[in-house]
């Protein structure tokens, strides 16, 4: 409050803003890549990653005796180290949603999405053109060894399949959360009144005291 010499009295008020709850709803960009079930699909990657280079390393034990297109690129060694990358960026996303760490989950899988389908034609030529490979020391191929490969070679094919689907999933939902045109911000304004409260404002206004004139004798 502070007075002028006029008489008038001025009245400041203070409006104290409202704090931001902790316990928020998220917002709508990360509403949609929750709504992907990111943790989820990083530990199905995860495990996807492991189980490619697992058993890849099985083919590679068959790479002697039998002649395998998957295995003559190195498929699943390498398409298994992208996938178990493209699974930990999404944990870590889930945990921790920044923009970095979702646009890094988002470039992986999509890298991840377009191995897991050049994995796709390489199993698909790896199951449909088996042969011995042609060596000196190789002159016959037994029924299990081919066992083996037909069904190691339809593990990874299976797995290969679920990789893609997943890694398109995490990439549209990260699309969704990073892409600024899928979304719109509203903002709002709040106007808060800073005049007089009603009770003074209804009331008259006070004319100051007259003045006294003292004369000297």
């Amino acid at each position: 409050m502070e007075a002028e010499p006029s008489g008038v009295v001025l009245l400041t008020q203070i409006v104290s803003q409202p704090q931001p709850s902790a316990t928020s709803a998220p917002s709508g960009p990360l509403r949609k890549l929750y709504q992907g079930e990111p943790l989820a699909l990083g530990i199905t990657q995860i495990l996807t990653g492991i189980v490619q280079v697992v058993f890849g390393i099985i083919l590679i034990k068959m790479h002697d005796l039998l002649y395998i297109v998957a295995m003559n690129t190195g498929t699943p060694i390498w398409t298994g180290m992208l996938y178990i990358i493209s699974g930990s960026l999404s944990v870590e996303a889930a945990k921790n949603p920044k923009i970095s760490l979702v646009k890094g989950m988002l470039a992986m899988n999509i890298v991840s999405a377009v191995s897991a389908g050049v994995s796709i034609i390489f199993f698909s030529l790896s199951l449909l053109f088996q042969y011995p490979n042609r060596c000196y020391y190789c002159e016959e191929v037994s029924s299990v060894h081919w066992a083996i490969v037909f069904g190691v070679s339809m593990i990874l094919f299976a797995f290969t399949i679920l990789e893609f689907c997943v890694s398109i999933s995490n990439a549209a939902f990260g699309c969704k959360t990073v892409c600024r045109d899928s979304y719109s911000d509203t903002s709002v304004v709040i106007y808060h009144n800073m005049g007089l409260p009603v009770s003074l404002a209804n009331e008259p206004p006070k004319t100051p005291p007259p003045s006294q004139n003292i004369q000297t004798l």
